[in-house]
């Protein structure tokens, strides 16, 4: 049995009735876990919403996505033990880039301007390919390890579960079973969610020793810092920076890659180590 997860917010209400309207016209019979709970992050609502699920296989949906006849029944076979399998989302254009397990097809970009037929009436190939990313896959609910909703509030916790999951030695698939995704358009708009981002991004980097966007070898020395403050962590991570800029001349890619880093961290208040080894 299939267990379809939907974590929402009080102010998303009215997609989520809509959404859950649409699931059980399809399948009236599916069992559908909606966590809803402002306090939490987005991780830790899907965590509590997968413990309540009966079902041996879940699916994690987010609250704007409408699902078609046959989602259920593709992605039940696809997936299997040792598999995280990604279904497809069918996306308007407003973020243009594709690859597997995403296209583009314009069937509106919210409820008011949804032509559902239209998306109906769309069709994927039977197919099941390499590949997989962020919060938008199915597996057997015992193979689920988790969302880290601790590092991260939102923003660089698909990039997590999927790494673990790859360390874990999970295979990764997508599927064609297919979604209409209307896409959040704000997230990134507002200076609170652009800070949210960029502290998740110091987090990535922190646990995993390099930026999401792409993966490296991660090092294995470290050292520890007996009283850290954050102010410290920050300007000791800098330092970090510096140094492997020393040892990156010849690239210029991760040099590149290394400045945007170094940047996000200079972004409001901001002194050097040797400003704060000279504080009283």
């Amino acid at each position: 049995m299939i267990s379809l997860i939907i974590p929402t917010t009080t102010k998303n209400r009215n997609y989520t009735d809509s959404i859950l309207k649409n699931i059980k016209e399809i399948y009236p019979d599916v069992e559908v876990i909606i966590e809803e709970n402002d306090n939490v992050t987005l991780g830790i609502n899907y965590n509590n919403a997968v413990a309540k699920a009966t079902g041996n296989k879940i699916i994690l949906l987010h609250n704007d996505m409408f699902i078609k006849p046959g989602f259920i029944e593709t992605m039940d076979k696809h997936i299997i033990k040792g598999r995280i399998t990604t279904y497809t989302r069918v996306e308007p254009p407003i973020y243009n880039d594709t690859y597997p397990g995403k296209v583009l097809l314009d069937c509106g970009n919210d409820l008011e301007t949804f032509n559902k037929q239209k998306f109906l009436d769309f069709n994927i190939e039977e197919s099941l390919i390499d590949g997989g990313s962020q919060l938008f896959f199915g597996c057997m609910k015992e193979d689920y390890i988790g969302i880290d909703g601790y590092t991260f509030k939102m923003f660089c916790e698909d990039d997590d579960i999927h790494l673990r999951y790859k360390v874990a030695g999970f295979e990764h698939k997508v599927s064609n079973a297919h979604v209409y995704h209307f896409v959040s358009k704000t997230s990134r708009s507002t200076s609170n969610f652009q800070t949210i981002e960029m502290n998740s991004n110091r987090n990535f980097v922190r646990k995993w020793g390099f930026r999401n966007s792409q993966y490296k070898v991660k090092y294995d020395i470290g050292f520890i810092v007996n009283n850290c403050s954050q102010q410290l962590l920050e300007i000791l991570e800098q330092q970090i920076f510096e140094a492997e800029e020393d040892s990156y001349q010849d690239d210029e890619e991760t040099l590149a890659e290394l400045k945007q880093v170094r940047n996000e961290y200079q972004s409001g208040y901001y002194v050097t180590l040797e400003q704060y080894l000279s504080k009283d």
